[in-house]
């Protein structure tokens, strides 16, 4: 009869668990965002578990807030102080979770890891419930009780709720990430797509320009000495002028190339920078430098890195109207293969990072992708031509560089420059010999481009257009040391083209390029033999950088 009341009570928990999970999916389908979403979660956890309190932290969390709490009765009266004791145990907390792959159960009268947890939250037993994705530990659930302790079917609630909060917020942040990484794509597109045109643009105008200097020149020698004419003359002139400096701009950014390189140190740049910052900047605005001692070399023009933190710095203080603060930074930053998910734009290697950050005004999210685009501008006709950012951009770029903005309306603005180091640039310049590559693709515009890309890296390659031409290029015994195979092509796919490969017994890297990777669901790409993939449309540099792995 107990054991009989027991399947009853367990049964009755399972409903409720299940239909406390159905409430939690209904909330994701209404408001998808992480607050929301945690808040819902952890009321669920305090009332399955039958617990007077509980709290959410998230140890890593920079863009919503690392704790939400459930103080049911307002039983807690130290929320600040448990927060304070969470974070202080976290490292050893974490470490026998990650162990031990189990909640933690703390009792008043037992001494352990999260003994503080009970005596500093009053409680009787305390509960802390990890929240796993793919072995990575997303957030804690804690949850205390004033009475009594925890049932296994009450522990197994709060298991089974940890696992679906790790899984909705990850899923959450990585829909947030992709569209900020699609925006921010779009953008990178949008300026290539500008700078192109405005490259072609200002050639033409340049030759204008050309016509008229010479004709001033001929004019000044051959006409009167006249005050009035020489007055219109030298006006000409310096509306010529003024026109080839704003070409100059259209050129660095369509075809970005800068001047004379030489070793730059960043610590000497940030110490000019800071001088003339102090000495100008209103006393109302409060400067702070974060220069990180012993700055990794990069290789540049100096004058023109510095007149991009210069106008990023001008342009923070301009954001701010009456007292506010401008935080200006500088480290070293290693992009790996974990951190160029977030950063697609750049290439994994060694960073100098610059980082302006002020406490303005802000960017309303209608302008933050325009910002760059060629005269755009937020200020006043008589206080700037719209060129600065635009041309910080060119000049960024020209230094295989990339600057990104985040700023919110009244939130502040942060821009962001990455410029890669010199030991990064000398790696990447290492001397290619000998190597050759089969590139087969039956789009002959993107496989003869992507060839003479590779060409003018010191690659040679075999360009045939089908996986029948492939197999035929290396039955005759041509070593390559590189395959490059399109997925879709006539005949044979790409991924039938890689297991005849196989079968001919070739130790060579293949890397399969496509449009799409649905298909890799149904199929196991490391068994029949791909190296890697890469999608289209892909960024040339990241795909050179990807072949050279190879390589």
């Amino acid at each position: 009869m107990k054991k009989k009341v027991e399947y009853q009570i367990q049964d009755l928990d399972n409903f409720y668990l299940q239909k406390e999970v159905q409430d939690i999916f209904t909330h994701l389908v209404k408001d998808n965002s992480v607050n929301s979403t945690s808040e819902e979660i952890l009321s669920k956890c305090v009332n399955l578990s039958k617990s007077t309190w509980g709290i959410l932290y998230f140890p890593d969390e920079k863009k919503h807030s690392n704790f939400f709490v459930n103080n049911k009765k307002s039983f807690l009266n130290n929320v600040d102080e448990l927060k304070q004791e969470i974070q202080f145990s976290y490292n050893f907390i974490s470490k026998w979770l990650t162990t031990n792959q189990k909640p933690l159960v703390s009792l008043k009268d037992e001494t352990g890891i999260g003994y503080n947890l009970v005596i500093g939250s009053k409680s009787s037993s305390v509960v802390v419930t990890p929240g796993f994705f793919e072995n990575e530990l997303i957030a804690l659930i804690i949850t205390g009780k004033a009475s009594g302790g925890y049932c296994p079917n009450e522990i197994n609630n709060l298991e089974q709720l940890a696992s679906i909060l790790s899984f909705s917020i990850k899923s959450i942040k990585t829909k947030e990430l992709n569209a900020a990484l699609e925006s921010r794509l779009l953008q990178a597109q949008k300026l290539e797509t500008i700078g192109k045109l405005s490259s072609g643009i200002a050639h033409d105008f340049n030759n204008l320009l050309s016509s008229i200097f010479g004709s001033l020149n001929l004019l000044k020698k051959r006409v009167e000495q006249r005050e009035d004419i020489l007055r219109f003359l030298d006006n000409i002139e310096n509306c010529s002028i003024r026109a080839k400096d704003l070409t100059k701009g259209l050129l660095s950014f369509g075809k970005p190339t800068p001047k004379r390189q030489e070793k730059i140190r960043p610590n000497a740049l940030m110490n000019e920078l800071s001088k003339i910052i102090i000495q100008t900047f209103p006393k109302k605005i409060d400067v702070e430098f974060c220069i990180e001692p012993g700055l990794s070399d990069i290789l540049g023009n100096e004058t023109e890195i510095y007149q991009v933190l210069l106008n990023l710095c001008v342009n923070a203080k301009e954001a701010i109207e009456n007292k506010g603060n401008i935080k200006i930074k500088a480290e070293n930053i290693q992009i790996d293969n974990k951190l160029v998910f977030e950063n697609p734009l750049l290439n994994v290697g060694n960073y100098v990072k610059f980082s302006v950050e002020d406490s303005g005004e802000g960017i309303k999210e209608e302008n933050l992708q325009k910002i760059f685009d060629p005269y755009f501008s937020t200020k006043e006709k008589e206080t700037g031509s719209g060129l600065g950012l635009y041309v910080s951009y060119g000049i960024v770029k020209a230094h295989k560089g990339y600057i990104d903005v985040t700023s919110s309306e009244n939130g502040g603005t942060i821009f962001n420059v990455y410029i890669p180091t010199l030991e990064s640039i000398e790696k990447d310049k290492e001397y290619v010999a000998n190597k050759i590559v089969l590139l087969a693709d039956d789009e002959l515009m993107l496989r003869d481009l992507l060839a003479e890309l590779l060409e003018s890296n010191d690659y040679a390659v075999i360009k045939v257009s089908t996986g029948d031409e492939a197999l035929k290029v290396l039955r005759e015994e041509i070593k390559v040391d590189l395959v490059i195979i399109d997925y879709n092509m006539p005949g044979m796919n790409g991924i039938e083209t890689v297991s005849k490969i196989k079968e001919l017994e070739l130790n060579m890297p293949i890397i399969l390029s496509t449009g799409s990777l649905s298909f890799t669901g149904d199929v196991d790409l490391n068994k029949i033999g791909v190296n890697s993939i890469l999608t289209k449309p892909y960024e040339f540099e990241t795909m050179l950088a990807t072949i050279k792995n190879f390589t």
